[in-house]
């Protein structure tokens, strides 16, 4: 019932509504009709019931809002034991849902912090029982009086309250749907950002990161300064897009958030450059009137309820084109965000929201108003950055050159000679009528605007028509005075072919905004013959796509149809209700728009008079306007008009520069820049990577995960001063080789020219992924590599080590790639303690290498450099994995040994011939178990001499037949189960898996709940319940001895309960849980909270594990993930009793 009553309406069967928007529905049974609610879902109301003293009625409420119920005889009475332990069918699942859950979910989506109002609805409760009747007559008294009182106050001849009580305008609640690129557009526009712009790029995205795991983080203040053409606009659709998917990433931290959670905004001060950004205006996206005098008017309750459901979650708000907005309009939106956001102190602006302003001080200024720079809400709070690099007028270097020049020009400098000649040829070739008759026109002042259109409609068009506006009752008015003028209003003249701009913003997440513009292609009238609609060809495809798909006139067509509008906006309730509304096509013709307007347009001509011109920044903002020197017209040339506001210099000297990270390579003969990165997929990043700001300014770069099919292929992807080699997965593995015949994988290195490197050949087929290279005369060799997470640790580490056991002792090694491996984790790493056990250390121990902030790249070194700053992650947009950056001083009396620094006597490479095997004694109970491990005895090899190195598990011998298998089943002794938690104490299981960096999945509770966890671990998704339940109990069948002395009392026979368990919807218990991880060759892990993991085995190799999360109040099983949402993997030593 919420739904209908949020996504519906209710009106009369007898009201005749004119071409409804979407379709009204009549019910039989009833007088009147329904029709789906096109702009936004109403706020349900409903009644309220004490939990405590009406409990029935409490809980019938809840029922029939949020439980989908076909008729009234579903609710089963009593009410309270029908929630708290009910389930009904769910047809679309297939399954019994508890009704407790269902009604949880679906509140969900009406009450945002459903455990907040719980608490606070107990509180008012405990309070209601605890108080008196006289206590609450009392209560009342007081307010009542206190409200004649106010009503006494406004009543009185008084000035000064007639600002503090003065009548509210409407605020309209806005769509805050957000134009967004798609996939294919913004990538291009990633891949096409210049230096400049990935610095502050990757400077906003490191933020960004910080503040998904971190919600104290301070919030971003960043102004995004630069002239016309240098890719502001361009930069803040890359931000808002990467910004946006990051903090979309929320919903896999937290399952509780909502998918639909806004975290990023967009928004401008004008209408037409909203849609240049895909955004909203200010006035629409926070409910702040238009009017001066109203803008800082409050919201109702309703309004603002509806802003704080919508705007909750905001984290990074995009301002565009910050130049333009008045002092007053700054500190209005300061107030909303702090209303809406509920945070009142005065150290706090904004709300606590991070703000990235965008625009340039030195083009035009607020009209009739102060700029922003101006208030205390800039300067102070602020940091700055400046783009330099012109993109729009790149490939015209005097015209840049000169529009860079101008930007800065003070009113008493002269301009310089070779500008004043280049602004004089402009003028020459305006006089040799070198332009289009219809090129654009910018003016100063408004009447030249108009006298130019009047003249193009009369020049370039036949059969014009004069609109005039009309009344309620669609009659036309002649003789309406216009407030501003105090003139009779003129009528609107317009003509097939005629150029137009809307003069409103219609719908501003469509692209129909004030300023965008366009051509009449038709007039259509309706059954008076009187003109309804004008269609219109916008310039741009993006304007109406959302109009063409609901209007029956534009389906399928290029173009957009206009109706008559009213400006309602900030109308008095009288006003609206008077019925004096005029209405008018909200356009205007374009063929000349004045200097304001054209802000933030680029065209290939414009036309441009100088002499009017009375504004800081007017003269620039008009000249770059356009893209290249050819096309700029000059009427007529005064050079006096052409001038910045003075202030703005002092201004952005006061504010701090951000503070940008410097990139660590160095430019020496004696220096080394490796760039290693995991870049998942060289032909479809090749782009990306290769314009990447660091790519060029390495000399190696190491490239694992290339995806490329054969050796050849690399010669596709060659970058300029770069020699490639490449290694594929195929070759670098034998044909018998399991991953022989996978996709994926693929080594590649890049190395300069000059750069005397060659390679090291296998004399064998070694089944490792790796290329290995040496620099000749340094002795200094660098190995690549990556470890499929298909390829066992063991078999690694063996052929790694015959590797490094045919290398020099002497020679400095750094081995680089994606070992899979997390070095952040506390959870078993292998191949980390195997090869510091070697000699070898992590250069990235402790670094996040990932989106996830895991650290699966290493750099693994038998020296340390003796410079301190000599790594570095560096962001990438277009893989998970960041890319490592390492300057190293290859100078001989440079390097250290990793020995020496460890002050141990042995100055070789120390390794073992055999890896060290772990035998293991597992024991579990029906809920606990623990694995014990010892260590076999270490060989020494005859080249290197022996050390202690790290315990590995053996899984090389893992075996797949039900003997091997059944041999766990017979370890089986009981053992203590109340296991806790060592060091740790949680509130709750979701705190618990949260200090291991792990998550619960939600997982359907049928009776299925324990298959259903493991399908979803194993495929992602729940569908495979019944085969893995049929697998389970044809191993059990198979296995009977193995199985039938652990059978309950439940069951007379083996044979029943293996009846019983393969019926399903039955919950699984030891016997069946035991007999997956058999089948399945896998360790089973169960969370449960309070307790330690409990292993269930199935496999020797303890990094073969599913997790699942159980709950003994429910008898239900979730599945756990990590936060990168990968299957987890806990140490031995987890998994024991200490």
């Amino acid at each position: 019932m919420a739904d209908f009553a949020s996504e519906y309406e209710i009106v009369s069967i007898n009201k005749n509504v004119k071409n409804p928007k979407t379709p009204i529905k009549g019910l039989k049974t009833l007088n009147f009709a329904v029709k789906e609610r096109v702009n936004r879902n109403a706020i349900i109301r409903y009644p309220y019931f004490n939990r405590e003293t009406d409990k029935e009625n409490y809980f019938e409420n809840l029922l029939c809002l949020y439980l989908p119920i076909r008729k009234r005889d579903d609710l089963k009475k009593p009410y309270e034991l029908f929630y708290q332990i009910g389930e009904i069918f769910d047809n679309r699942q297939q399954c019994n849902l508890k009704v407790k859950d269902v009604v949880h979910e679906n509140r969900r989506k009406y009450e945002s912090n459903i455990k907040e109002t719980g608490e606070a609805e107990s509180l008012f409760n405990q309070l209601s029982l605890t108080l008196k009747d006289n206590d609450w007559v009392e209560i009342v008294a007081n307010k009542e009086s206190n409200n004649i009182w106010s009503r006494e106050i406004e009543q009185e001849e008084n000035p000064d309250f007639n600002v503090m009580y003065k009548t509210k305008n409407k605020n309209t609640f806005s769509d805050m749907r957000q134009t967004y690129c798609t996939t294919n557009e913004i990538r291009s526009l990633l891949e096409s950002t210049n230096h400049e712009q990935q610095e502050i790029f990757y400077y906003v995205r490191e933020w960004c990161m910080k503040r998904l795991h971190n919600p104290d983080v301070e919030p971003l203040r960043l102004f995004i300064t630069g002239g016309a053409g240098t890719g502001k606009s361009h930069l803040l659709k890359c931000l808002h897009y990467e910004a946006t998917r990051i903090f979309s990433r929320k919903k896999q931290l937290d399952p509780d958030e909502n998918i639909n959670e806004i975290h990023t905004l967009i928004t401008a001060f004008t209408g037409a450059a909203a849609v240049n950004v895909g955004g909203l205006t200010i006035h629409s996206a926070f409910g702040i009137g238009t009017q001066v005098q109203s803008l800082n008017n409050q919201l109702s309750c309703d309004k603002l309820n509806s802003y704080r459901c919508k705007l909750q979650s905001l984290k990074l708000l995009f301002v565009d084109e910050v130049s333009l907005i008045q002092v007053n309009l700054w500190g209005a939106m300061h107030s909303r965000l702090t209303q809406i956001m509920g945070v009142h102190s005065n150290t706090i602006v904004f709300g606590n929201i991070a703000i990235i302003a965008i625009g340039d001080f030195y083009q035009c200024s607020p009209v009739a108003c102060s700029s922003i720079y101006s208030s205390l809400l800039w300067s102070d709070h602020f940091e700055y950055v400046e783009l330099k690099i012109n993109e729009r007028q790149k490939t015209n270097f005097l015209f840049s050159q000169m529009l860079n020049r101008i930007r800065k020009l003070k009113k008493k400098e002269d301009i310089k000679k070779e500008d004043h000649d280049l602004l004089e040829q402009c003028h020459q070739n305006y006089l040799k009528k070198e332009y289009h008759r219809e090129a654009l026109h910018i003016f100063a002042k408004n009447a030249q605007v108009d006298a130019h259109n009047e003249e193009m409609i009369e020049k370039c068009c036949t059969d014009i028509r004069s609109f005039y506006e009309v009344d309620a009752n669609e009659k036309q008015v002649q003789n309406n005075i216009s407030k501003q003028t105090k003139t009779n209003k003129k009528p609107l003249r317009l003509a097939k072919n005629a150029r137009v701009m809307i003069t409103k913003n219609i719908s501003v997440n469509d692209g129909l905004a004030n300023g965008v513009t366009g051509r009449i292609i038709d007039f259509l009238e309706d059954n008076n013959k009187q003109i309804s609609r004008i269609i219109i060809k916008f310039d741009s495809n993006r304007v109406g796509r959302i109009h063409r798909i609901n209007c029956r006139y534009c389906h399928e067509e290029e173009s957009v149809c206009v109706t008559r509008e009213s400006d309602t906006t900030d109308q008095q309730e009288s006003d609206l209700r008077s019925k004096k509304i005029m209405k008018q096509f909200p356009l205007r013709l374009s063929w000349a728009m004045a200097i304001h307007k054209a802000q933030g347009i680029t065209v290939d001509q414009v036309i441009i008079i100088t002499k009017d011109m009375f504004g800081t920044g007017m003269g620039y903002t008009a000249l770059s306007r356009v893209r290249t020197l050819e096309g700029l017209f000059l009427i007529d040339l005064h050079p006096n008009k052409f001038y910045c506001n003075e202030n703005v210099d002092k201004i952005l000297s006061q504010m701090k520069n951000i503070s940008k990270k410097e990139l660590i390579f160095r430019q020496s003969s004696d220096s080394l820049n490796v760039l290693c990165h995991n870049i998942e997929g060289l032909r479809c990043n090749f782009n990306a990577f290769k314009n990447h700001y660091a790519t060029h300014k390495a000399d190696i770069i190491c490239l694992t995960e290339t995806w490329l099919i054969n050796n050849n292929e690399i010669n596709n992807f060659q970058i300029n001063g770069y020699i490639a080699v490449y290694q594929s997965r195929s070759s670098s593995f034998s044909t018998n080789h399991p991953l022989h015949s996978q996709k994926g994988g693929g080594i590649a290195i890049y190395f300069r020219n000059d750069l005397p490197m060659k390679k090291i050949q296998s004399t064998e087929n070694l089944d490792l992924e790796h290329i290995i290279v040496e620099i000749e005369n340094k002795n200094f060799i660098i190995i690549v590599c990556y470890r499929s997470t298909q390829q066992k640790k063991l078999e690694f580490l063996e052929n790694l080590k015959h590797h490094l056991e045919c290398i020099d002792c002497d020679d400095c090694i750094l081995i680089v790639g994606d070992l899979n491996e997390d070095s952040l984790e506390s959870k078993s790493k292998t191949i980390s303690k195997a090869l510091e056990h070697l000699g070898f250390a992590n250069i990235f121990k402790h670094l996040p290498t990932t989106s996830s902030l895991t650290s699966m790249d290493c750099a693994y070194s038998n020296f340390v450099p003796n410079k301190k700053e000599c790594k570095q992650v560096i962001g990438t947009f277009y893989s998970f994995h960041e890319a490592l950056a390492l300057s190293i001083n290859i100078a001989k009396d440079n390097i250290t040994d990793c020995n020496e620094t460890n002050h141990k006597s042995n100055h070789t490479m120390e390794t073992s011939s055999t890896l060290n095997l772990i035998s293991s004694v597992t024991t579990i109970s029906q809920y606990s178990n623990k694995r014990k491990a010892t260590a076999t005895e270490k060989t020494n090899n005859k080249k290197i001499k022996n050390k202690p190195i790290l315990r590995i598990i053996n899984d090389s011998n893992a075996s797949t037949n039900d003997d091997d298998r059944n041999s766990h089943i017979k370890k089986i002794i009981q053992v203590d189960n109340e296991l806790s938690v060592t060091g740790f104490t949680s509130n709750s299981l979701s705190e618990q898996l949260s200090a291991l960096n792990f998550c619960t999945i939600k997982i359907i509770g049928d009776g299925n709940c324990f298959f259903r966890a493991i399908s979803h671990q194993l495929f992602r998704d729940e569908t495979h319940h019944r085969r893995l339940r049929s697998d389970a109990i044809s191993y059990i069948t198979r296995n009977t001895s193995s199985f039938e002395s652990f059978v309950s009392d439940e069951d007379t026979s083996i044979y029943d309960y293996i009846s019983r368990m393969n019926k399903n919807y039955t919950y699984a218990d030891h016997l069946v849980i035991m007999g997956t991880a058999s089948i399945l060759n896998q360790n089973i892990i169960i969370h449960e909270y309070g307790k330690r993991p409990l292993l269930i085995p199935g496999s020797d190799d303890i990094d073969q594990q599913l997790h699942i999360a159980y709950n003994p109040n429910k008898e239900h099983y979730d599945s756990v993930k990590s936060f990168d949402q990968t299957i987890p993997v806990l140490s031995i030593h987890d998994l024991q009793q200490n």
